[in-house]
């Protein structure tokens, strides 16, 4: 099945547009290019790792076509510098439990004395083609779903250092994710409708999820093939009070299996992983507030495996500072973690391209199961100040 999927994916490419492609490089005066980048620092004195820095670009160019469709390229990447144990978000986490289990095929997540240590990574993020006109997009190549280009949730002062889907971790504790990243930037087809009223919905096919990006690492976990994602979006600003409603919803499933070199130790612990998310925002003049939630069954044979996020922050808005509030709640059942966090952050703007957010941040993390019998679990607290200073243009 995954090769009639494969070949599905690159008709579609192929079809975006053939003739538009010649219509571009024969006229370059009609092409239209966009670059843009950001570069973040992230300090936390009293975490693992004190001082993260990520470096981000991207490249567009498109040409618009007689009938009005916009034919075009996108491409972005990066360069981090993460917290060693936790690239991509995924890890091995905590104490070593007394039987060994899985990771979960969405989270990304198990338990082991042994650590990760990855140092800075470079990658490529998206490179992907495109057609837009009156019918929508269709997009094919190393690109996110539309599962995560569609999430909503609630508001974050900082863009790289939250406690829920974060860039960069120096604490290496931030366990939950929302935004329903269940394939990365691998190679992928999605179409999505015009938005109507408010609302667009899309879909995506991703053969294998085989890329390992900076944010999402689905490489570490098992292999993941004939990943399918539906979503739907909703953007509304009222007329009369000119408040804006945002929500997202989607849902994912794929196959899951266990890659051939640990088969043998772990027989028949995949099956087919399916995911649900849900989110939503409301923003007035000076106030925004929102949450979201996601659940997935991590892919695993066996039941008691879920893995479970939920995170709900607001943002108010002084003169020129912002002060931001989060809470999240996240459990790994594979890996028979748990874990909260709260912060509160102080932001400002300095000019158009420049953001600095400072905050204090707790995060407390239970591991259940390890090995001392008079100690059924144990407790990971860290708190302390995070400083997270952001230059894009």
């Amino acid at each position: 099945m995954r090769h009639h999927l494969t070949g599905f994916v690159l008709a579609l490419a192929a079809a975006a547009s053939p003739a538009a492609a010649q219509d571009v490089w024969d006229d370059a005066g009609g092409i239209e290019t966009a670059a843009t980048y950001e570069a973040a620092a992230v300090a936390a004195p009293d975490a693992g790792e004190s001082f993260l820095y990520t470096l981000r670009g991207a490249f567009e160019a498109n040409f618009v076509l007689d009938s009005g469709a916009i034919v075009g390229f996108r491409s972005s990447g990066g360069l981090d510098k993460d917290n060693p144990a936790r690239p991509g978000f995924s890890g091995v986490i905590g104490p070593a439990p007394a039987i060994a289990a899985p990771s979960g095929a969405f989270s990304g997540l198990a338990r082991g004395a042994s650590p990760g240590d990855a140092g800075p990574r470079a990658r490529v993020e998206t490179g992907y083609i495109y057609i837009e006109g009156g019918y929508g997009e269709l997009r094919a190549g190393l690109d996110d779903g539309v599962a995560t280009r569609f999430h909503e949730g609630a508001p974050s002062l900082f863009r790289h250092a939250a406690l829920v889907n974060p860039t960069l971790d120096p604490a290496a504790q931030v366990l939950a994710r929302t935004d329903h990243d269940l394939t990365g930037p691998s190679l992928k087809v999605s179409y999505a409708t015009p938005r109507i009223l408010g609302v667009r919905a899309g879909v995506s096919l991703t053969p294998e999820a085989n890329a390992s990006g900076l944010d999402r690492n689905p490489a570490s976990g098992p292999d993941i093939e004939n990943a399918a994602e539906v979503a739907v979006n909703v953007s509304r600003r009222l007329p009369r009070s000119g408040v804006r409603l945002r929500a997202g919803a989607a849902y994912s499933e794929a196959d899951a299996a266990q890659a051939d070199a640990a088969q043998a130790a772990l027989p028949g612990a995949y099956d087919r992983v399916e995911t649900w998310s849900a989110g939503g925002s409301v923003e007035f003049s000076s106030l925004a507030f929102g949450a979201s939630y996601l659940t997935s069954n991590n892919g695993l044979a066996v039941t008691g495996g879920d893995y479970s996020a939920l995170s709900a922050g607001l943002r108010m808005s002084f003169g020129r500072i912002d002060a931001g509030l989060e809470f999240v709640d996240a459990a790994d059942d594979a890996a028979r973690t748990e874990s909260d966090a709260v912060g509160l952050s102080l932001g400002r703007d300095f000019g158009e391209n420049v953001r600095v957010v400072g905050g204090w941040q707790r995060l407390s993390t239970r591991f259940w199961g390890n090995q001392l019998p008079l100690a059924p679990s144990i407790r990971e607290k860290t708190d302390g100040v995070v400083i997270e200073i952001t230059l894009s243009g």
